[in-house]
């Protein structure tokens, strides 16, 4: 290719849609290409349970690989000098000995749930204190529980139990291996240890021979299988680099990876994360406690769920086919605090030990028949719906690093709930938030987030940060950098700054509130309509 400059490509299997990012040197994104998806429910997992068609998200992040390698906007010559795959978090993909996909399930799958409660109920606490996550209802644990009840000739014949980004590694290279931010979404992962436990494994019947061996990102994980490089474009032996989950990715990208900093990776959902410089355990068993894919090796996370997927939610409601500029536009027509009225719509509270369904819905004051919201208002309102959860899960994670998860892990208490939070006075944190992900790309967003918290928010240049989280992985192991850390400071690329405004800081606080004893209150009236 004579003078071509080196790329590196990037796979993303995300929640709502696969991705293929082209990334330079210095991290600038050269081009990318998206394929939206979706799930199927079988029959004997519904009406919970959801599957992917392995084959078919192959070949649909292949075509998106394949179009950004030689996409005009790219500007080239570029030539792809190493691969490397990211995904959501709990995906799961079970394979037989010879290779093929006995079951592959995203992160929303929740066929395991019935299976999950009971190991709640039997070794809550004590799953915590091993694996720092809670509820068991969402990760492999339960999945394979259900198996072993429903489809026992799955278990029977699986060979290999992989998370999707270690899934997306072997296509790319036949070889099999995780690393630590992967392996801890499994629930069969000790994140002290940062290595696989025995203990959760054998209480769920699954044969540790079946899990990959534990790397690290940014090492080279094999070559380009013929196969693969055919289905690309790309030449057979490109080297194939470890990266890791797109939450973790996410994080290195914006270089969030320092004890005290505080990253949100908002796409399908928003988890808040605070990087630590050793494992947090939240007493009440309510939030996170997760590994870093590079970096201080920990991070507690508060996780609000379903943000991007209520945005999204919204514009189709409010204003079908909007863009997020368009969204944006109608939004601001509402004053902060979108004239009092609130959504409480996906968004939500971790309390991951007390799993609840929550009802939801808009609401807003009215005198007679004279209503004083529009749909501005309800967009801004859901804007500042999803920007209230984040503060109450960052004031949660902060306060729990800052004293109350240092008591011993896996102590059963009461989940903690929001009104638990410090006081007002001491609510705004120090520092700033790093934001990328999907709902980077809304100014009106991140600029909410601001005032909600307080404190600058720095929006990432790109919003795909997971995928340019996993770029760094491959410049990396690439050897174009010392190591993974030097990476992922040179290829940071300047975003922009979001300052809160007083006025609106000021409303917020009052509006904050609100939501507060609001959520509080639908909570009890939840459990009440079951």
């Amino acid at each position: 290719m004579g003078t071509s400059e080196p790329a590196f490509l990037a796979l993303d299997g995300g929640t709502s849609a696969g991705r293929a990012a082209l990334f330079d040197v210095s991290g600038r994104l050269l081009a990318e290409a998206v394929r939206p998806w979706s799930y199927e429910t079988p029959d004997d997992a519904a009406p919970w349970g959801r599957e992917f068609a392995p084959d078919r998200f192959w070949a649909e992040l292949c075509d998106a690989g394949r179009a950004v390698c030689h996409a005009e906007q790219a500007g080239g010559p570029y030539q792809v000098v190493a691969i490397v795959a990211t995904a959501q978090r709990q995906a799961t993909v079970l394979l037989d000995a010879s290779g093929h996909e006995l079951y592959a399930g995203p992160n929303i799958d929740l066929r395991g749930a019935f299976e999950g409660l009971r190991l709640l109920n039997e070794r809550g606490p004590r799953i915590h204190a091993i694996t720092g996550h809670l509820p068991p209802l969402m990760f492999a644990a339960a999945r394979w529980l259900w198996f072993c009840n429903r489809r026992p000739e799955v278990c029977a014949q699986a060979a290999h139990l992989l998370m999707m980004p270690d899934w997306l590694t072997w296509r790319l290279c036949g070889e099999m291996a995780t690393e630590p931010s992967s392996a801890a979404e499994s629930g069969l992962f000790d994140v002290v240890r940062r290595a696989w436990s025995e203990e959760q494994a054998e209480d769920a019947g699954i044969p540790l021979s079946i899990l990959p061996p534990v790397r690290s990102a940014g090492e080279v994980a094999g070559r380009l299988l013929p196969a693969a490089a055919a289905a690309l474009g790309l030449a057979q032996g490109t080297p194939v680099v470890i990266g890791g989950s797109d939450t973790g990715c996410g994080m290195l990208a914006m270089d969030a990876i320092r004890p005290g900093q505080a990253g949100l990776v908002a796409g399908w959902s928003a988890p808040a994360q605070l990087v630590t410089e050793r494992p947090v355990f939240d007493p009440s068993c309510s939030l996170w406690t997760s590994c870093s894919t590079a970096g201080a090796p920990w991070v507690l996370e508060g996780n609000s769920g379903p943000a991007g997927s209520a945005h999204r939610w919204a514009r189709e409601l409010l204003l079908p086919g909007a863009s997020y500029e368009d969204f944006d536009s109608l939004a601001e027509q509402a004053p902060p605090g979108s004239s009092a009225t609130l959504a409480l719509l996906g968004p939500r509270v971790a309390d991951y030990a007390d799993p609840q369904l929550l009802w939801g819905g808009f609401l807003f004051p009215q005198a007679n028949d004279m209503l004083t919201c529009g749909r501005a208002e309800f967009a801004r309102a859901v804007l500042e719906n999803i920007a209230f959860a984040v503060k109450a899960n960052l004031l949660r994670v902060q306060c729990c690093a800052a004293g109350a998860g240092q008591a011993p892990p896996g102590v059963g208490q009461a989940p903690a709930s929001v009104e638990q939070a410090p006081p007002r006075a001491a609510q705004a944190p120090p520092g700033a938030l790093r934001l990328g992900g999907g709902l980077a790309a809304s100014a009106m967003f991140s600029q909410i987030l601001a005032d909600v918290l307080g404190m600058p928010v720095e929006v990432a240049a790109v919003s795909p940060v997971s995928a340019q989280g996993a770029a760094v992985c491959a410049a990396a192991g690439a050897g174009f950098y010392a190591d993974i850390l030097e990476a992922a400071n040179c290829m940071r690329q300047a975003g922009v700054e979001r300052l809160p405004r007083p006025a609106a800081q000021a409303e917020y606080l009052d509006a904050y509130e609100r939501w507060v004893q609001t959520y509080e209150a639908l909570r009890q009236l939840s459990r009440a309509l079951g």
